[in-house]
């Protein structure tokens, strides 16, 4: 209860603080689904992670600003066998991927949407820094790689009352192949609040 009075506080302060410089910070809870390799490596869908985003209006419908966040995708898999170059290893796998998008952003509001609900498409270009390990008792093999990112998006912003809304999207984070490690996509719906000021 402590943590949630704190979040609103933190949140009426960043609205006041936004609002002044016609600005909008946005945190959000991302569901994300992996896809193509990183499916291949964990199916199940994530529901770890937060997204944090700060745009600066240079139209009235028109915004960029930067992006960032933390997905974890986790799945347990029994009696397998993971071969990492010569070497193969048997027994239960814990597989993780850590996915930290680093991204500039460009949003374009509806701009004839008149009353509480706002449509919006957006992209972002940029890096995301990939790790993935499975996890054998004591023994983890990791690979990681900084990899191209462009994210397109979809959304909608429904006004909580003036300064706040309620903001829902999706987002396709398209990674592609760097290093020894695959691109690594995913696609996140993402639910949360924004702070902003016209």
């Amino acid at each position: 209860m402590k943590k949630l009075f704190l979040f609103l506080l933190a949140g009426i302060y960043l609205q006041t603080a936004v609002a002044q410089h016609t600005s909008t910070f946005a945190i959000s809870y991302p569901i994300s689904f992996p896809m193509s390799d990183l499916k291949n490596y964990i199916s199940k869908t994530s529901f770890r992670g937060i997204n944090f985003e700060w745009y600066k209006h240079i139209k009235q419908n028109v915004a960029v600003g930067l992006e960032t966040g933390w997905n974890v995708f986790y799945q347990k898999e029994d009696l397998k066998t993971y071969t990492e170059g010569t070497v193969s290893v048997s027994g239960v796998q814990y597989r993780y991927t850590n996915s930290v998008p680093i991204l500039a952003a460009l949003r374009y509001y509806k701009a004839e949407a008149k009353g509480k609900v706002v449509p919006y498409v957006g992209l972002g270009l940029g890096t995301v820094y990939v790790e993935r390990s499975t996890d054998f008792g004591v023994y983890r093999l990791t690979k990681d790689a900084w990899q191209f990112c462009l994210r397109p998006e979809l959304g909608a912003m429904f006004q909580v009352y003036e300064g706040m809304d309620l903001m829902l999207g999706a987002k396709y984070y398209a990674g592609f192949n760097a290093n020894d490690l695959n691109g690594q996509p995913y696609l996140s719906i993402n639910i949360g609040f924004a702070w902003h000021g016209y």
